[in-house]
């Protein structure tokens, strides 16, 4: 009776597994790195700012956490806008582009520990996202559409 209970919970238990291994959640982020790209055809980053809960932590950690994940094999080919590293309480680190355009469309590409995951963010997320770069005066959001590897 109790291996026939195992083997009727065993694909939900698979399934929670899995999904616990492979999210792309954050969560006890302690603080954040920002890394602010230049403008095309530049070479450098522009500037770095360290962001924690005081600071605009949460929004990006929301962006992340409510973004859609895209089919497989959606890379990005646009220079990003930025790049941010979560400092993690008890986890790896967790490394992600950032693209966000003056149209209203936001992209997040994790970089570590989950290569190449295309993300989708939604559209409250963008807008946050959107008003806090905006309030940069050397850093500019994408113009035009954002442009994907073939």
């Amino acid at each position: 009776m109790v291996k026939l209970q195992i083997i009727k919970w065993s694909p939900i238990l698979i399934l929670l597994f899995c999904s616990a291994c492979s999210s792309v959640v954050i969560e006890e982020a302690e603080n954040m790195r920002m890394d602010y790209w230049e403008n095309e055809g530049a070479e450098e980053l522009i500037e770095q700012e360290y962001l924690d809960a005081g600071n605009g932590l949460d929004i990006f950690a929301d962006a992340v956490n409510s973004a859609e994940e895209l089919e497989e094999g959606n890379i990005i080919a646009t220079r990003p806008v930025l790049s941010m590293e979560f400092m993690m309480e008890n986890e790896e680190n967790r490394s992600y582009h950032l693209w966000v355009t003056e149209d209203g469309e936001g992209y997040l590409q994790s970089l570590h520990p989950h290569k190449n995951v295309t993300l989708r963010m939604d559209n409250d997320s963008v807008q946050e996202v959107k008003e806090f770069i905006a309030a940069k005066d050397d850093v500019e959001m994408v113009q035009g559409e954002i442009q994907f590897e073939q």
